[in-house]
């Protein structure tokens, strides 16, 4: 297993493995809480590498009205990777493809979790492609056909504008979108803020470079945030140990 566990409200686990299975391509687990502190596991879902994808270490899943959401970071129908959506029905889990990513221009190579905002829609990074082929922040929105249509919302330029995002995005209370760049800005990542603007349009900014010693350093994961706006988040090198660091960034 390659990312942290999604719980449920019945206190099931689910995760998944970016290789094993029946196909060697990674499968999505639940863990079960059974009596005397045993666990049961149940493969709920294995990746074939076509139209469902091949997992990869694409982040946390999401847990939504009872369905989990997620991505694959390869496969799918233009090998560029997946989102989708399992749901569980009589006993039994249906897997869905909601959006199979196309590569440059358009997003490529997701390796994070997926964020909901109010109205239903999702959000998260790639790693690869966008317009420069540096990474993207990409939204996904639900149509009354059932159907989900993608756009990307920013791509990275590189240099001290960042790339290469493995992180999940987060909002504030504004509407904001920020994240984390794996690479870029003054050579350790950055952390980046996305504003809407007109036309349905978003305005991109980099509030923090990181600096190494005893600045944080390699973002790779994702922030959260507490309920006073601030976002909290940890490096895999920097502080002054150059060991990591646990970070706190208010806007």
């Amino acid at each position: 297993p390659g990312d942290g566990l999604a719980i449920d409200t019945h206190g099931n686990l689910y995760g998944t493995t970016p290789i094993g299975g029946a196909n060697g391509l990674g499968v999505i687990y639940q863990l079960h809480p059974n009596s005397g502190a045993n666990w049961s596991l149940k493969v709920i879902h294995t990746f074939t590498g076509g139209a469902d994808g091949s997992t990869g270490f694409a982040g946390r899943l999401l847990v939504r009205g009872g369905s989990l959401y997620g991505v694959a970071t390869a496969g799918g129908l233009n090998g560029a990777g997946t989102a989708y959506e399992l749901t569980e029905s009589a006993g039994r889990w249906n897997f869905t493809t909601l959006y199979s990513f196309k590569g440059k221009p358009d997003a490529g190579f997701p390796y994070s979790a997926l964020t909901f905002d109010p109205a239903g829609n999702l959000y998260g990074t790639t790693y690869y492609d966008g317009a420069n082929d540096l990474g993207s922040v990409y939204e996904l929105l639900p149509t009354k056909l059932g159907e989900w249509n993608e756009q990307v919302l920013y791509s990275f330029k590189g240099g001290k504008d960042g790339s290469g995002p493995i992180s999940n995005v987060v909002f504030d209370q504004s509407g904001d979108l920020y994240g984390t760049t794996s690479e870029g800005g003054r050579g350790s990542g950055t952390i980046f803020q996305l504003t809407p603007v007109s036309g349905g349009n978003w305005a991109e900014s980099n509030p923090h470079l990181f600096q190494g010693p005893p600045d944080g350093a390699f973002p790779y994961d994702g922030m959260v945030s507490d309920k006073m706006g601030n976002f909290y988040g940890a490096t895999v090198h920097g502080g002054s140990a150059d060991e990591g660091a646990i970070y706190k960034f208010t806007p």
